[in-house]
Formats: structure tokens, sequence, C-alpha cells
């Protein structure tokens, strides 16, 4: 390509004046332009059918020895010489990266490195730290909605990845670190009461709470009644033995629940488990159906389940057994749910 290329710089012109000849096509029409920068072009020739001030879109060819580069965008009309010898316009609405790609190939253009495709298929293949090699096209700084967009996504990121982390750590903590208990059974403090002679065991109605030393049945021993009295202010839980039973003296006759104090929840739980419980651990109680759950903590660990299988003579199997871990819960459980199944975990 034999054209000529002038750079002039001017103080007041606010982009650097360029005399590389480029082509602009305006409604069909290409002009040859001989004076332009980054802001708009000159033209000598006549632009019918526009006035200053109108806004029109135009295209750019940037010719090479073997290719040429098309640019469209929008341009104004500034002036147009009354006698038709000469107009001017200038961009508008220049994309960023359009922009980009102007100083990119006038630079490549002013220093030589681009003069037909192969140069700039070199340029583009050259390998990281090859001279010349490394110049991309140069982005405008991001202006504050671009860096409060950035900043908003970060944090966005950093909450996202917050959240997993936590999901992960409740799924672990769940999984390894909180103790569920196999079974679970809602009791209150039982006595067991015994037949103080032998007779036939006759059942009254008894009321639904006993006072200390009511009268709850009788035994008939010859031709004596003699009464069977509660030991404590109590609920009966069941009969231990049949009305109308003739029964010997010391014989288990009915199991009562103390109503004076709180029901109690006990809980079976796996001895390698139970080995991390402590007495004042929390507990949480989910009661049956609706009733939704109850806090506690561990007011004791049982162990006479495991003392008790001793006698089988199988120590090993003794210490299998689960231990039994009596919750209190933080506030009073409604007497009817005495006897009843319910879930307990200890987190």
């Amino acid at each position: 390509m034999a054209s000529e290329i002038v750079h002039d710089t001017e103080v007041h012109r606010q982009h650097v004046r360029l005399r590389i000849p480029i082509v602009v096509e305006i409604d069909g029409a290409r002009f040859t332009v001989d004076d332009w920068s980054l802001g708009g072009f000159g033209v000598l020739g006549t632009l019918p059918r526009r006035r200053p001030g109108e806004r029109f879109p135009v295209r750019l060819h940037l010719p090479f020895e073997d290719f040429e580069l098309a640019l469209e965008t929008d341009a104004e009309l500034v002036y147009a010489l009354p006698d038709g010898s000469r107009f001017g316009c200038r961009f508008v609405g220049l994309a960023a990266g359009q922009l980009a790609l102007f100083r990119y190939v006038v630079d490549a253009y002013l220093s030589g490195e681009i003069v037909g495709a192969g140069d700039l298929l070199a340029i583009r293949g050259r390998p990281a730290g090859a001279p010349g090699a490394g110049r991309e096209v140069e982005e405008e700084r991001p202006g504050v909605a671009g860096r409060l967009a950035r900043i908003a996504a970060l944090l966005l990121f950093l909450v996202a990845g917050g959240g997993l982390a936590g999901l992960a750590w409740l799924g672990a903590r769940e999984r390894w670190l909180t103790v569920r208990a196999e079974a679970a059974i809602v009791e209150a403090p039982v006595v067991q009461v015994t037949a103080p002679a032998a007779g036939r065991l006759r059942a009254g109605e008894p009321e639904p709470v006993l006072a200390v030393g009511a009268t709850f049945a009788t035994l008939q021993s010859g031709g004596e009644e003699i009464g069977v009295a509660s030991p404590c202010e109590c609920a009966l839980v069941e009969w231990l033995a049949r009305p109308g039973e003739l029964v010997e003296a010391g014989r288990p006759l009915a199991l009562l629940a103390a109503v004076d104090r709180p029901l109690l929840v006990r809980a079976s739980v796996a001895p390698r488990a139970g080995r991390r419980l402590a007495p004042g651990d929390p507990a949480e109680i989910t009661l049956p159906g609706t009733l939704g759950t109850v806090a506690g903590w561990v007011e004791r660990i049982d162990l006479r389940p495991q003392l008790l299988g001793l006698a089988s003579g199988d120590p090993t199997a003794a210490a299998r057994r689960p231990l039994s871990v009596v919750v209190r819960p933080e506030r009073p459980l409604d007497f009817g749910l005495l006897g009843s199944p319910v879930e307990v975990r200890f987190p």
C-alpha cells in the first residue's frame, strides 16, 4: 500500500487528528475522508439531504493491503460549508468495543505492525512475552455502576459460598455430632403397690387422682377386708393382678404414677453414641402428632440396664445394651402424654 500517513497533533483538539486514508459510507454513497480522529471526520465534498445537528448511520472502511476493516456507528453532521465544498461529522453512540478497536488499529497502523492480514494474524499468534505480544484491545475503565455491579456479584458469591458451607456444616453436624435416641417414651415416677396380705382382690372405681392414703382396692381374706392404700398422690397406670384373682401376700397389685412431680422422658441410646452425653446436655423432644417440640436437658444416665445385663454372664453383651438416658423437659408435659412414644435428639 503506497498511501502516505501523516500524524498531526493539535493543542486545542480533544482527539489527535489522523491522516490515515479511510472511506466513509453515508446513505449508500462513499466518501474519501481526508481528516479524521477518534471524535469525528471531515470530508471534501457535498452531503445532500442532511442538515447540521441531524444524526444518521455511517459505515467506516479502513483499507489495508489485502483486507479492510468495517465499523458501523452513528454520526452527527456538525457543519457543511455553504459552497458545498466540505462537511464535518462527529461520532455519536460509539460503543466501547468499537472505540477500543479504533485505538488499537490506529496505534498498530502508525507503528507499522499492521500492513496486511498476515501481520494481524502474526500479532494474534505471538507467544506470551514476545515483543508486541499481549497488546490486547484496550477497554475503557468501568464506571461507578460497573464497579457496584462487580462488588454486588462478589458479595452474592460470598453469601452463596457461605450458605453452602453452612449447609455442609449443618449436614455434617447432624450426621456425625448429633445423637439420636433409638426409642423414647414419656414416663413418670412410678410406684408398684403390693398385696399387704393374701386374699381375693376387689378393685373399685378409683378416682383420677388418688390422695396419699386413699384406698383404691381391697383384699378379702376369710371374712375380713383389708384395704390397699395409695402411698402417694398418684394416678392408676395399670393393674398388675386381675380383679377377683386370689393373690398371695407381697404380690404386685397395681402400678401408680406420681402426679405431683413432672413427667420425664426415658430415651434408649446406643452405647457408642451415649458416651458423648453428660448430665446437663441439651435435648430436643418431638411430641407425637402436631404437638410440636419441647426443649429439655439430660437429667441422668441410668446404667442399670447394662448392670442387669451382667447377670447373663456375658459382659460384652451387657456392654452392647443401650444406655437409658432420662431427659427432663423445660416445661411440664400434659399428664395425658404418659406412656406416649416420642423422638429425642441431642444436638
